[in-house]
């Protein structure tokens, strides 16, 4: 039996999902007090499958849309503050200046800071990223026009999250919720492979990729998504690259040789544990509570991502009767968790039960052989210290060793407040954490409901905890492994535990996993074949470097250790927190192989689908007809813009309406009536319903 000790009460497992943020800002930098929120105008992520992580390249285009200065605007600085995970490696950074691609450079960064302040005052054309914190970042270009834009990319390397049957991949839409007007298309490039196969948003069956054979590019996914989804936590679903619990990828660049490996444990043992999880799930209707909906839709998925075939699960919703959806375990199979989902007819009530709900749970639990229970509850019902103390001691006398109660508060509200022990406890926080912890689980609190999946997942994470401590050691022929570094550590038999690091010797590898099942240890030896292997490209020399400045970077800080970070972040290419990236505006820096993946978002499709935009002639010498055809939209037809491709605003050109149609004259010449040079230009057309870009030829007389 478990007693509620009143004298020494202390909030005993708490666990806090960290919000992605980001702000953009663009100011004069001869006024600098003068400070406006920048706009995005285009964004486009290009990612590539790189075994345990994804490369990430995401292209911005800034602007100072709607912005107003006291000058004329041509000194505009943007500044983009914003996070990534902490397992985050930033590897690259591309800044446009007129045509040309200029690839960044890395330096230590009292230089590279040095040189971009001195460039600033002489305005030229210099961008510098820098890394802050574990998790934060700021990219800073200069200058832009009030009436331009400065198109940049950020390239990082981001782990997967693995399981047995899928692999996931958050997005970084709070960079694109950094933006003063709507991003209004987040276009989505995805490159994977036989391992990976092709990507979907996960459990957003109606949101779909198209998938593109290109001569050049090859095959990959494309889809584009806009702000209605960027407050929905969309992930990018692959399936499980492990093949018969392994995946094992190597490097041999001829002076190093690397490894990413990644072991599922509950594959290789003859008698695996299975977890029982009993999600309770109240709601009360608050002003900021999720839908029922949200709150089941984010349950299906966390059950889905956290759950294994062999394990087993049963619902329980706040009602005036308390029922378990089953009369038995279910088994947690991907197939039973949506059909179970999908049969889910108003389960809930519209206010909060859950002394019930818990009541109903923990007997239900106990007499069907124990297990753990995850409760989600949004309540303020229980914000008194005294009755909390009550019910606290009643539910712990009606508890066996059997059972664990794991708690998701999702909670938005600071009050009502209980203040004890110099802690202060928000809503029912007091009671809900310390369910928790004296019956051995697990409390998580969350301010934001777009975090509420990434709660539940984290909570879930930790049913069974005597299922972990999962060590891996491979070993070569004729050598050794060394340098290993554990990527996205976990503690569950049932979750796939990765790692990279460095070898001598040759493949296959025999690997030795030791850990504990059941509170009792375990060895496996593993002989690998030939076959296992799968061929890695030099980004997982990154990878190791990446994590091996990490690891430096958490340590305390001494002169050595910063030395060692600085050498190791310049070997290896990967930006510190003593490192930046810088771009300048030298015709030697000028990147002639760096591919514009943004060239493969098709932003013509519609007029060359339904031919409701036209150019003619395009190409044009002195001058071109942009025609828009009445199906466009184009009742309440807005100004054409002509942008050259360095971001340059050239031309606005007003409307002309034809019977059924909308019309454009451009001579090829700029606003001040002087003539452009031959080249490409960007023609962005809007209607009342509809928008575009047309690409207009200027051909030389």
């Amino acid at each position: 039996m478990k007693r509620l000790l009143l004298s020494c009460i202390c909030l005993l497992a708490s666990g806090w999902g960290m919000a992605q943020t980001a702000t953009l800002t663009v100011a004069d930098v001869r006024q600098s007090a003068t400070t406006r929120k920048g706009t995005i105008e285009e964004a486009t992520l290009s990612v590539r499958t790189k075994g345990l992580y994804l490369e990430y390249g995401l292209y911005l285009t800034f602007s100072a849309r709607g912005a107003t200065f006291y000058t004329n605007g041509d000194s505009l600085e943007v500044v983009l503050n914003f996070s990534l995970p902490a397992e985050a490696i930033v590897h690259d950074s591309w800044l446009w200046i007129g045509e040309d691609i200029v690839k960044a450079r890395m330096y230590d960064r009292w230089t590279a800071t040095t040189i971009y302040e001195s460039i600033v005052n002489r305005r030229q054309d210099p961008s510098i990223l820098v890394k802050n914190s574990a998790t934060s970042y700021q990219l800073r270009v200069f200058p832009m026009t009030l009436n331009g834009t400065r198109k940049v990319k950020i390239t990082w390397l981001q782990p997967l999250a693995l399981y047995d049957n899928r692999s996931l991949a958050d997005l970084p839409f709070h960079i694109l919720k950094a933006s003063a007007n709507a991003v209004q298309d987040f276009n989505l490039l995805v490159w994977s492979d036989d391992r990976f196969q092709a990507p979907v948003l996960a459990d957003q069956p109606d949101l779909v990729f198209e998938q593109i054979d290109d001569a050049l590019a090859g095959t990959f996914y494309r889809t584009s998504l806009t702000p209605n989804w960027y407050n929905e936590g969309l992930q990018l679903q692959f399936a499980s690259p492990l093949l018969d619990g392994l995946y094992v990828s190597t490097l041999d660049n001829g002076d190093d040789k690397y490894y990413q490996l990644a072991v599922l444990p509950a594959y290789f043992l003859p008698n695996p544990n299975h977890r029982k999880a009993a999600v309770l799930l109240d709601y009360e209707p608050t002003a900021n509570a999720p839908t029922i909906a949200k709150l089941l839709v984010n349950t299906k998925s966390a059950l889905l991502n956290s759950l294994s075939p062999t394990d087993s699960f049963n619902l329980f919703f706040s009602n005036l009767v308390i029922q378990p959806y089953a009369d038995r375990w279910m088994p947690a199979h991907p197939d039973t968790i949506n059909l179970v989902f999908a049969n889910l007819d108003n389960p809930m009530a519209g206010y909060s039960n859950l002394q019930a709900l818990l009541v109903g749970g923990i007997v239900w639990t106990q007499q069907n052989g124990g297990g753990e229970i995850v409760v989600a509850t949004n309540t303020n019902d229980f914000a008194n210290l005294q009755a909390s103390n009550l019910l606290l001691n009643d539910l712990l006398d009606l508890l066996d060793e059997s059972v664990s109660i794991h708690v998701v508060d999702y909670n938005e509200t600071n009050s009502p407040v209980i203040n004890l022990n110099n802690q202060s406890y928000y809503a029912s926080g007091y009671f809900l954490s310390n369910l928790a912890a004296l019956s051995g689980g697990a409390y998580y609190k969350t301010y934001n409901t777009q975090l509420l999946k990434t709660a539940l997942i984290n909570c879930m994470a930790n049913l069974d905890q005597t299922s972990g401590l999962t060590e891996i050691y491979p070993q070569t022929q004729g050598g050794f492994c060394y340098g290993r570094f554990v990527v996205d550590p976990k503690n569950n038999l049932n979750r796939p535990v990765g790692q990279v690091g460095k070898y001598i010797g040759d493949p296959p590898f025999v690997v030795n996993i030791n850990g504990l099942a059941g509170n009792q240890p375990y060895n496996i030896v593993l002989a690998t074949e030939p076959d296992d292997f799968v061929p890695a490209d030099t980004l997982l020399e990154e990878m190791w470097y990446g994590k091996f400045v990490q690891s430096l970077e958490a340590e305390p800080q001494t002169n050595a250790t910063i030395s060692n970070i600085l050498y190791q972040s310049l070997t290896g290419w990967v930006l510190s927190r003593y490192t930046a990236l810088l771009c300048l505006e030298n015709t030697s820096w000028a990147c002639d192989d760096c591919e514009d993946e943004t060239q493969y978002v098709s932003t013509d499709d519609l007029a060359a689908a339904d031919s409701l935009v036209s150019a003619a002639p395009n190409p044009f010498t002195t001058r071109c007809t942009v025609t828009i055809k009445s199906g466009a939209g184009s009742a309440e037809a807005q100004p054409l813009e002509i942008f050259a491709l360095d971001g340059r605003l050239v031309r606005r050109l007003d409307p002309v309406v034809q019977p059924g149609s909308v019309q454009y004259e451009w001579d090829g010449k700029d606003r001040s009536g002087g003539d452009l040079p031959s080249g490409m230009y960007l023609a962005f057309w809007r209607s009342d319903a509809r928008k575009g870009v047309l690409k207009l030829l200027k051909a030389a007389p």
